[in-house]
C-alpha cells in the first residue's frame, strides 16, 4: 500500500502549509485556489485545504514523527508556533512529546535512532537549495513556448513552463511531466537534459534548474493548451528575439545556452550559474 498524501483542513492553509514546510523542509506549492501541498523528505506529501472550522476538536488521526532529538525538534516547533502539552510520561529525554501545530493539530514527537553516518538522512535541516524542472517546448518555426506567471507585487515574469520539485518523491523528469500537464494541460515525455542551471538568490535559497527537451509542438497542441489560471496569467509563442526581450537576463541566459544544446546533437546538458556557462 502506498500512502500518498495526507490531507489536513485549515483555516489558513498557506500559513499552516509554511509551518510544517519550515519544520520538515520542503517548500509549500499552492496546488489549486487556497490549497497548498509540501513534499518533505522522508514524509508523505501534505496536503492543506481550506476549512472555515479547523481545528475545532482532535484531530481523527493523530500522527506520530520519529526525530534524533526530540527537545531540538520541539524548541523549534515552538519558535514556529506550536504549543506543547505537558503530560506525565511526555518529556524531552522520555518516550514521546506530544505538540500542537499552530492551528490545534495534534502530532507526537518519538524518537528514532540518528541516520548512519554519511547517509542522507544524516544532514537534516532544510535541503540546501530547491531543484526545479523546466520544458523547452518549440514549433517548426523555431519559436518557444513561454509562460507569464500571475503576478505578484505588479511584476510581471515570463519563463519557460515547468515548477518546483516535490523532495522525497519525485525526480526532477518526474516533475517536468507532472507539472506541464497540471499548469498547460499538456503531457509530455522530456527528452535531453539540455541544462542544469545554479540560480543564486538574494531573498531565498539557490535554485537548481533542470531545463528538459519538450520535443516540437503541432498547432494541436497548442489549442489544446489549458493554463492553471491559479499560478499562469498567459502563455505564447516567442522568437528567441521575442523571449530575450521578455526574460530577464539569466533566464534569457539559461534559455539560449539551452537552445545551443538542443541545436548540436549529442552535446549537453550546459552546466551554469545564473545562465552563464559555469567556469572552474
Amino acid at each position: 500500500m502506498y500512502l500518498h498524501q495526507i490531507v489536513v483542513d485549515a483555516r489558513d492553509p498557506e500559513a499552516l502549509a509554511r509551518f510544517w514546510a519550515s519544520l520538515l523542509g520542503g517548500t509549500p506549492v499552492e496546488r489549486a485556489r487556497g490549497s497548498f501541498r509540501v513534499a518533505a523528505p522522508g514524509f508523505p506529501p501534505l496536503a492543506f485545504q481550506p476549512a472555515p472550522e479547523a481545528g475545532a476538536g482532535r484531530n481523527r488521526l493523530p500522527f506520530e514523527i520519529g526525530v534524533a532529538d526530540i527537545g531540538a525538534t520541539r524548541a523549534r516547533a515552538g519558535e514556529l508556533g506550536a504549543t506543547t502539552l505537558l503530560l506525565p510520561d511526555a518529556d524531552e529525554q522520555g518516550s514521546f512529546q506530544l505538540v500542537r501545530d499552530p492551528e490545534g493539530n495534534e502530532f507526537r514527537l518519538v524518537p528514532t535512532p540518528p541516520a548512519p553516518a554519511g547517509s542522507a538522512a544524516a544532514g537534516g535541516g532544510l535541503p540546501g537549495a530547491v531543484a526545479k524542472a523546466r520544458v523547452l517546448f518549440t514549433d517548426s518555426r523555431g519559436r518557444i513556448l513561454l509562460v507569464r506567471l500571475q503576478p505578484r507585487h505588479d511584476e510581471r515574469h515570463w519563463g519557460l513552463p515547468g515548477g518546483t520539485v516535490e523532495a522525497g518523491t519525485e525526480t526532477p523528469r518526474q516533475a517536468a511531466v507532472r507539472e506541464i500537464r497540471e499548469e498547460t494541460g499538456l503531457r509530455c515525455t522530456p527528452g535531453r537534459l539540455l541544462s542544469v542551471d545554479w540560480v543564486n538568490r538574494t531573498d531565498d535559497r539557490p535554485r537548481m534548474v533542470h531545463v528538459f527537451d519538450g520535443g516540437p509542438l503541432e498547432d494541436g497542441d497548442l489549442t489544446g493548451i489549458r493554463l492553471d489560471e491559479v499560478e499562469l496569467a498567459e502563455w505564447r509563442m516567442c522568437s528567441p528575439e521575442e523571449a530575450e526581450a521578455l526574460l530577464r537576463p539569466a533566464s534569457w541566459g539559461q534559455l539560449r545556452q539551452s537552445l545551443a544544446v538542443l541545436a548540436a546533437a549529442g552535446t549537453g546538458p550546459a552546466e551554469l550559474v545564473d545562465g552563464v556557462p559555469a567556469t572552474s
